[in-house]
């Protein structure tokens, strides 16, 4: 491991407690190849555990691909994380037609109404723009995600829904050069440590 990395923690002393709303980007060199240069937006945390989806995972499959029945919708889901492989989830920003949705931070919500989602994009009320789709989640048991974070795992930073739309595949780099000074360091160590 490059010399650089033994200086990691002192970047992040500072940084911000995790909350609804609030993102996770893996540290540079996470050997899990799951979350490797993950951006996760955090969608629960209290004392009973943590819940978030990766929002920089595409997936090569649309949700009227692979879901029975399902209108047709051009945009393709994403990969959430480990946790309920086998179920959709949804985060979106029109909480005024989707019933029963639960604010994440302002502008994002995540659920609502499934059928009344399929009949709202069934009719174009409900757009790409204005949702993404998730196969899984991630997920962390009571106490499990302050762990990681005193092992210099993730880096806190506050959410926008900027970063909620953004579709961009280096978005865990842009959004540390966005931070300025020693995130930016950070955003430029090579993905494989054997090559710095």
């Amino acid at each position: 491991m490059p010399k650089d990395v033994t200086d990691f923690s002192s970047i992040f002393v500072k940084q911000q407690k995790p909350e609804k709303g609030t993102l996770l980007l893996a540290e540079p060199f996470m050997d899990s190849p799951e979350f490797r240069r993950a951006v996760i937006l955090l969608a629960e945390h209290n004392d009973k555990g943590t819940m978030g989806f990766i929002i920089n995972r595409k997936l090569n499959v649309t949700p009227s691909q692979a879901i029975d029945n399902f209108p047709e919708f051009d945009d393709e889901m994403y990969y959430g994380g480990p946790v309920n492989s086998d179920q959709l989830y949804y985060l979106h920003t029109k909480p005024k037609l989707l019933e029963d949705s639960i604010e994440i931070m302002p502008g994002v919500y995540m659920g609502g109404n499934y059928e009344t989602l399929k009949n709202l994009i069934d009719i174009k009320k409900i757009t790409p723009k204005d949702i993404r789709f998730f196969v899984g989640y991630s997920g962390w048991s009571a106490g499990q995600l302050k762990k990681e974070l005193k092992d210099n795992s993730w880096i806190v930073i506050p959410g926008t829904t900027d970063h909620f739309k953004a579709t961009s595949k280096n978005l865990w780099k842009e959004i540390l050069k966005g931070k300025g000074g020693k995130y930016s360091v950070v955003a430029d160590f090579p993905e494989d440590p054997t090559l710095n």
